[in-house]
């Protein structure tokens, strides 16, 4: 008896984690994708569309710290602590976000939202080193991926139409109890999971959480300071946005700020182009909904069209050999067409342009980053000794978090300065992702060569 209990024990423990994680994944992606719709709405009613960026990085800098913390956290004390945390969190900052009644706390809620997404970003993908047979990996990645693409297709004109309807707040409310669900199913995967062949005795690297600890904490304070205005505001916002850099170099591959040759220069275009691309989409559908008073379903229908791309281009990338020069071209070829979405956007802020030419300008960014994200993963990894590729791949989503946090803080400080000036500004706030998007391509750029010379 006790030997077919076992199997079924196991079999039961798959099914539970199937149905769990992949919920968690898609509410992660809802909440992620959607928010950018909703939150124009939530910023004007607040009245405090000048501190609009806020709620977007405050979750981005505790991503930092989350994602830092939670490796170290489940190879010493498994998945189960690290999994209840995260899901907890994530539901508080729902409620928190629900229930905001301005915008710092609407920003505190985001950030508590964005601890429990680093958490459970984590440990869903250690979950499935312990849980699953390697042969049936594949498999629950896809449907990871999955998990991740059909939200990105229907969020947002969901979220819009709830915003249009029912409000805004049930956008973030409405997902608290499916949530914690789905996290209940999840920890039933993990009953008389053993695990100590995974648990780690050894120390973590104590300079290295702490250096999250620092960027997380500062880049926080950068993003709260940007928006307010005024020369002491703007002083500290540069300030911490350098003790955040100064930071970021412990928690990266060594070389990544300068650009070394592999893993550092693959790095670094992951996080050059997480900061183009994203903080260049939460300004999208503000100016939707704040120059050309759209409603929250429009706005978000008109983003669609990235999602859509994204969704084909990483197909398309699917079928591409790993490894080749098709491959190493790839990350300059997304980061070209990334760079023209934001050129193009900018300009039709700044002539005002009909949404749906904005619709065609961000549409094309999106195909962009299904080419260059996944790919970047896949060279990343082909790049890593077998010990090392769990270290790089988290560098990877720390990358992501930096990244996008310190553009949106940048982007942020000169959005307070120029929301007066109407579709102007918003072009003008665009040159900082602009920037970043120039960068991304003289970086990538140099992959390229790189990978030339060594072939």
């Amino acid at each position: 008896m006790d030997t077919d209990a076992e199997p079924q024990r196991r079999t039961s423990g798959l099914r539970w984690f199937q149905v769990g994680s992949v919920a968690l994944i898609s509410f992660l992606a809802f909440e992620s994708l959607a928010v950018g719709t909703v939150l124009p709405r939530a910023a004007e009613q607040f009245g405090a569309t000048a501190e609009y960026s806020v709620a977007f990085g405050s979750a981005f800098a505790a991503m930092i710290v989350a994602i830092a913390w939670a490796g170290p956290w489940v190879d010493r004390s498994g998945v189960r602590p690290p999994l209840v945390a995260g899901g907890i969190l994530f539901v508080l900052g729902l409620i928190v976000v629900g229930s905001a009644q301005g915008m710092n706390a609407l920003a505190l809620g985001r950030a508590v939202q964005g601890l429990g997404s680093g958490l459970l970003s984590v440990v869903l993908y250690a979950m499935v080193g312990r849980l699953i047979p390697a042969d049936d990996r594949p498999r629950i990645f896809a449907a990871f991926s999955t998990a991740w693409v059909v939200p990105s297709l229907v969020g947002p004109a969901i979220a819009g139409l709830t915003a249009d309807t029912v409000g805004w707040r049930w956008v973030f409310l409405g997902i608290a109890l499916p949530a914690v669900a789905a996290l209940g199913a999840t920890l039933r995967a993990t009953v008389g999971l053993d695990e100590s062949g995974f648990v780690s005795d050894g120390p973590p690297d104590g300079t290295v959480l702490f250096a999250a600890l620092v960027a997380g904490a500062s880049t926080a304070v950068a993003q709260f300071a940007a928006p307010r205005g005024g020369a002491g505001f703007l002083v500290l916002t540069g300030a911490c946005l350098t003790v955040a850099v100064a930071a970021t170099r412990r928690m990266l591959p060594a070389g990544t700020l300068l650009a070394r040759s592999g893993i550092p220069r693959l790095v670094l275009t992951n996080l050059l182009l997480a900061g183009t691309f994203f903080a260049a989409e939460i300004y999208v559908p503000l100016y939707l909904v704040h120059v050309d008073a759209m409603s929250p379903f429009a706005a978000g229908s008109v983003m669609t069209g990235a999602a859509l791309l994204w969704a084909g281009a990483a197909q398309v990338q699917a079928r591409i050999p790993a490894s080749g020069p098709v491959r190493r071209r790839l990350p300059l070829l997304g980061a070209a067409l990334v760079l023209a979405s934001v050129a193009g956007v900018t300009a039709c802020f700044a002539a005002d342009a009909p949404w749906p030419v904005i619709f065609v300008a961000w549409a094309i960014g999106g195909l962009g980053m299904g080419l260059t994200y996944p790919t970047l993963s896949v060279l990343v990894l082909g790049a890593s000794a077998a010990d090392e590729q769990g270290t790089n791949s988290s560098a990877l989503k720390l990358a992501d978090s930096v990244g996008t946090a310190l553009a949106i803080a940048c982007a942020g400080a000169v959005f307070a300065q120029v929301l007066a000036w109407g579709h102007t500004g918003f072009a003008v706030t665009m040159l900082v992702p602009l920037a970043a998007g120039v960068a991304t391509t003289l970086v990538a750029a140099g992959l390229t060569t790189e990978r030339s010379a060594d072939s």
